[in-house]
């Protein structure tokens, strides 16, 4: 059957059309693999170990831009100070996410408290919670919660489910809390719930109170590795980096080396051999020697890192003060730097 003339164009148009989305896609993809892993250790290593210069010009600048009249510079400086830690910002952001004209999509507010895990913003989070007409508020207020995992949420994170108000956004926080009450409660949403949905989701909250119980044991977090992918995967990345176990070294080390790993596992990997100090010296000091440039440029990032902590930590004593302020300032900086590029 042949076309018309009209019907010739309106195919061709459809094919650019799909080419053009196929473009965008597999540019966005590049994009999110294409991400220094460098910078993702350093969002890290400022997200755990905030800097004590923390009231820069930039961070300063940024907690300021909360009172924008401009809903989308809130969200960025929301997002900037959550991710490298800057703890001032907590009742800046308190305040944000309560203003529903002036902020729009309040629960980037939320999600940036539920960063800081700052037991201030409790109170605040169980307030949006009841919020009577912003889902969305309501879902990012119960996951902030479960993140800062403040027992003061558990029974707000009850009534909330009861009420079918934050469903299974509350399921998960009470697993990331992990307390007896919320444990009890999850199996009987197990036991009880007549819907299919609760159960798995409880199930699974289950699942991550038990991981929180070994999170010291680092051999189980790393045979749960192999079974789990995604959000979850990242999360026990993050458990295995963050527990100061020595023995998670040669593991860390693994993720970091491996060119096949996700950027982001691989830049948590190096953020946990940096809190390990020294004792990472001799596995980082091979992985500079391999022929991967992402695996050398991390490797040694991470050294630098040590190595500026280490004298940090010696000349801080002594001192009664930072002798090189200026130098940590514009570390700090840098960290704020990285997350304008990782936006």
């Amino acid at each position: 059957m042949s076309l018309t003339k009209h019907q010739k164009i309106n195919v061709l148009f459809v094919l650019f059309l799909a080419l053009s989305m196929g473009a965008i896609d597999t540019f966005l993809r590049w994009r999110r693999n294409y991400q220094s892993p460098s910078s993702v250790m350093a969002r890290c290593l400022c997200l755990w170990q905030p800097d004590q210069m923390a009231e820069t010009d930039n961070q300063l600048t940024l907690i300021h831009q909360l009172d924008s009249p401009s809903p989308a510079d809130r969200w960025t400086a929301a997002r900037i100070l959550s991710r490298t830690g800057c703890l001032q910002a907590v009742p800046f952001l308190i305040r944000a996410m309560a203003d529903d004209r002036g902020t729009g999509r309040t629960c980037i507010m939320a999600q940036s408290l539920g960063i800081l895990s700052d037991s201030r913003a409790v109170h605040a989070l169980i307030k949006a919670m009841d919020h009577p007409s912003n889902e969305d508020l309501r879902v990012c207020a119960a996951a902030a919660l479960g993140r800062i995992g403040d027992t003061r949420a558990i029974e707000p994170l009850i009534e909330g489910f009861r009420a079918n108000r934050v469903n299974f956004s509350a399921l998960k926080a009470l697993g990331q809390i992990g307390s007896p009450h919320a444990e009890v409660f999850l199996k009987s949403i197990v036991h009880n719930s007549p819907r299919s949905m609760d159960v798995v989701i409880a199930r699974d909250a289950l699942k991550d109170i038990n991981i929180r119980r070994k999170h010291n044991d680092s051999h189980y977090l790393q045979s749960l590795l192999n079974t789990n992918r995604g959000q979850k995967r990242r999360w026990i990345v993050e458990l295995l980096a963050r527990n100061g176990q020595i023995e998670a070294i040669e593991i860390l080390s693994k993720l970091l080396g491996d060119d096949s790993e996700d950027t982001e596992i691989r830049g948590i990997a190096a953020a946990g051999l940096v809190l390990r100090g020294t004792n990472s010296f001799t596995l980082l000091h091979k992985l500079t020697a391999s022929q991967s440039r992402q695996t050398h440029d991390l490797a040694q990032a991470a050294i630098v890192r040590i190595e500026m902590n280490t004298t940090t930590t010696e000349t801080y004593p002594l001192t009664g003060r930072l002798n090189d302020e200026l130098t940590l300032r514009d570390s700090a900086r840098r960290c704020v730097q990285f997350q304008l590029g990782n936006l």
